[in-house]
């Protein structure tokens, strides 16, 4: 009888990974495009002048949830996108005429941004022009960037827009409004900074 009973023995663990490996699958394109390097979605199509167009993070994933408002009630929303995706926190501005998505990168995670912190933010946002950047602090005085914006090329940060890199310090504690320009249009990240 025990005879019997063996030979069945591995058939949830057989079932289980069978499922596994169905569940998962690949996660090419099903328009034929390519996987990248990093595992995301490569190019799928090309656009009328033959440049491959890269397709967008969901808006399901990264930062959802109601549009930031002044004096942060409520704040930017902030989510994690996973690595193929650009990797880290992401926090999605207020768009006035554009669109505007940034990717945090700061020392710490809990709280993102503490008072004194320097982070870099590489932005994306929709528009025509350059871009313009200004940090406005809880006291409402503008303050300067550490540096930028910088154009970037390309990276695995895909949004919409054209994207900059850019340092800034944030050198007390509340609401600040971090504010892009393209052109006409506008858009505004009210992210909160803690304290020390």
């Amino acid at each position: 009888m025990k005879r019997g009973y063996e030979r069945f023995a591995a058939l949830p663990s057989i079932g289980l990974a069978l499922c596994l490996a169905g569940c998962g699958g690949s996660h090419a394109p099903a328009s034929g495009g390519s996987a990248s390097a990093h595992g995301g979605a490569g190019p799928t199509r090309s656009s009328p002048t033959g440049n491959p167009v890269v397709p967008s993070i969901p808006a399901t994933v990264g930062a959802t949830g109601p549009d930031g408002r002044p004096g942060c009630a409520p704040p930017s929303p902030i989510g994690i996108l996973p690595l193929v995706s650009g990797g880290g926190p992401e926090v999605r501005g207020t768009g006035h005429g554009a669109r505007l998505w940034g990717l945090i990168m700061v020392q710490t995670r809990s709280p993102l941004i503490r008072a004194g912190d320097q982070a870099k933010i590489v932005w994306r946002m929709t528009g025509i022009g350059g871009l313009r950047l200004s940090a406005i602090g809880p006291d409402g005085r503008s303050r300067n960037l550490e540096w930028g914006p910088e154009a970037h090329g390309g990276s695995s940060y895909h949004r919409p827009g054209e994207e900059w890199g850019a340092g800034y310090r944030f050198d007390q504690p509340g609401c600040w409004d971090l504010r892009a320009v393209r052109g006409a249009a506008s858009a505004d990240v009210w992210l909160k900074v803690a304290r020390r």
